[in-house]
């Protein structure tokens, strides 16, 4: 008697998860088939949103580096003439100011702002502050 019960039981579970999972079975095609139509007809407009970037870069004695990470910004994928990069020679006393304007000569994107030991030398925010004046795109610092 038991075990006819316990039968019955698990018959009656196993048929309830079947017509669960049918059920989300035919849910989920119609989703993946209505998200398919909408997208097909979203990708048809193309519209590619580039706007010009302005990176800001403030540098003060990094001659170390400073020839790395400029020439990793020469190979960003983003297209150049809607970037400018801008390095901040904040008063440096070594040849940050040298490398950086030998990338600026090279790549017309890349520009330098010297900031001499009256006006420089204050802290990134300061540095920062002056580049921000002559950028023309979005902003984005690097640390």
């Amino acid at each position: 008697m038991i075990v006819d019960i316990l039968n019955l039981f698990f018959v009656l579970s196993v048929l309830i998860i079947s017509v669960y999972l049918v059920r989300h079975y035919i849910f989920t095609i119609t989703v993946l088939k209505y998200a398919k139509n909408s997208h097909s007809q979203n990708t048809q407009s193309h519209v590619k949103y580039e706007p010009t970037v302005s990176i800001l870069i403030p540098a003060h004695n990094e001659d170390q580096v400073i020839s790395v990470l400029l020439q990793k910004m020469n190979e960003l994928s983003y297209p150049k003439s809607k970037l400018e990069v801008i390095v901040i020679d904040d008063a440096s006393r070594d040849n940050t100011g040298q490398i950086a304007d030998e990338y600026a000569k090279k790549y017309n994107f890349i520009k330098v702002l010297h900031r001499d030991n009256i006006t420089g030398g204050k802290g990134k925010p300061a540095a920062l502050n002056a580049a921000l004046k002559q950028s023309k795109g979005g902003h984005y610092h690097l640390l």
